[in-house]
Order: structure tokens, then C-alpha cells, then sequence
């Protein structure tokens, strides 16, 4: 089964010229084939595990995942672009082929909805999802917050042709991370953190600082609670 996934479609929206040179020099455009990718994630399953649900709340879940977003953040891990110790190696040696075909792989993969496991948690209470329900469908205008729902829909779907990522469902801990490392991207980049870049996981690939300016806005409780919404958002 082939993705309809070109490289025409992200050199055009979301991904740097460079990157996708084949596209550039008048070449046919790649498709991603979810078939071939099944073959190419031996060494994601490691920390993704085999059915993309994720091994590690640290790390993401990547089933149903849509593809654009997928081959966009594995090519500029190859790149350099988005910075993560871990990734950064895993994706040297993937071909523009290998990333669109693992990026078709992993949405053709059944979603994964994790409502029970917030309303589990001990420490969740009425107060932080109204919280976070609040700040992801309204923002908050007196602070200059955008609404969630701009990009990533008022499902947490987001928009795959312009890839906006699926957030509903993922793992807590891992958006709560994403929010935190936008938010020194955005410090750093107004100089305002004390806090030495080489040393610290952030963020700085949204285009257009999108994610950074409003992660920079946020407090620390405001994303514990749209960390928690987000997990437990569901269709």
C-alpha cells in the first residue's frame, strides 16, 4: 500500500529546498509506501514499540501519526534542524526513500486514545482539565495565547497537509517536554535564559517561531493542564 505522500507536497509547505533535492533537479517525486516502511523500523520499535504506542511516556507515540509531520521532524533530525541527542543518530542514515516510507508506516497505524489513564491519575483534578480544556479550545487573549484548536483541530487531529501534528492522545509527559523545550527556544532566542543551550533539550523548528511564541507565554501550570487535556482528548 502506497501513501499518497510526495515530496512535492512538503518541499512545497513545510520542509527546506535543500532537503529534498530530488524534487529540486525535475525528478520524479517520491512516495512513501507503508508496506516497505513495516521493513525500516527495526530500530524504532526500540523505543516506539511495535505497534507505535510508545515504550517510554518520555518518548512519543507515533501510531497515526500523520505522515507529513512524521517526515518532517525525521528529516530535520537528519539534518540538524530539530536537536535531540537520540534521534539525531537514528535518522543520519535514512534516505529521503526510508523517511517517507516509515513516515506511511506509522499513520497507517491505528490511533491510540489514552482518556482512561488521565482520569486514573491521582493527580488530576476537575480544575486543571477545565484548565486545559479552557487555554486549548479559547487561548487566552489578555496573554496573547492562541487557541490550540488554530492547528491542531478541536480533536487533536491536526492538519495533515500542512503538517500540523496529531497531538489527542499522546503521552503526557512528552507534550509536557515539547511545551517546555519551545519555551527555552524561544528564551534563547531573546537571550533571556541563563540556562546553557549546548546543555539543554529545546526547540527551534516550528516555522515562523509558531509553537515558541506561544510556549514562551505559558506557566509552568498551564502546561501541566493542557498536557493532561491533550492526553485525554479523544474524537
Amino acid at each position: 500500500m502506497k501513501k499518497n505522500i510526495t515530496l512535492s507536497l512538503l518541499f512545497g509547505l513545510v520542509l527546506p529546498t535543500a532537503v529534498w533535492s530530488s524534487d529540486a533537479v525535475g525528478e520524479a517525486a517520491l512516495v512513501g509506501d507503508a508496506t516497505a516502511g513495516a521493513g525500516k523500523v527495526e530500530a524504532c520499535v526500540a523505543c516506539h514499540g511495535v505497534d507505535g504506542k510508545g515504550l517510554n511516556p518520555e518518548w512519543p507515540r507515533l501510531a497515526g501519526q500523520n505522515a507529513a509531520y512524521t517526515a518532517k521532524q525525521l528529516t530535520e533530525f537528519k539534518s540538524g534542524l530539530r536537536k535531540d541527542p537520540v534521534m539525531a543518530p537514528q535518522a543520519a542514515n535514512l534516505s529521503e526513500q526510508d523517511i517517507l516510507d516509515i513516515a506511511a508506516y506509522y499513520e497507517s497505524m491505528e490511533k491510540v486514545f489514552d482518556f482512561a489513564g488521565v482520569t486514573a491519575d491521582e493527580d488530576v483534578t476537575d480544575e486543571l482539565l477545565t484548565r486545559g480544556e479552557n487555554l486549548y479550545r479559547g487561548g487566552d487573549l489578555a496573554r496573547g495565547i492562541t487557541a490550540c484548536t488554530a492547528c491542531h483541530g478541536p480533536t487533536g487531529l491536526g492538519v495533515a497537509p500542512s503538517a500540523y501534528p496529531m497531538i489527542s492522545g499522546q503521552y503526557k509527559e512528552y507534550i509536557s517536554a515539547q511545551l517546555k523545550a519551545f519555551r527555552l527556544g524561544a528564551l534563547i532566542d531573546e537571550q533571556a535564559s541563563t540556562s546553557n543551550p549546548a546543555a539543554m533539550t529545546y526547540r527551534d523548528n516550528d516555522p515562523g517561531r509558531m509553537m515558541r511564541s506561544i510556549a514562551v507565554k505559558l506557566t509552568d501550570r498551564d502546561i501541566e493542564a493542557l498536557s493532561y487535556y491533550i492526553q485525554g482528548l479523544q474524537p
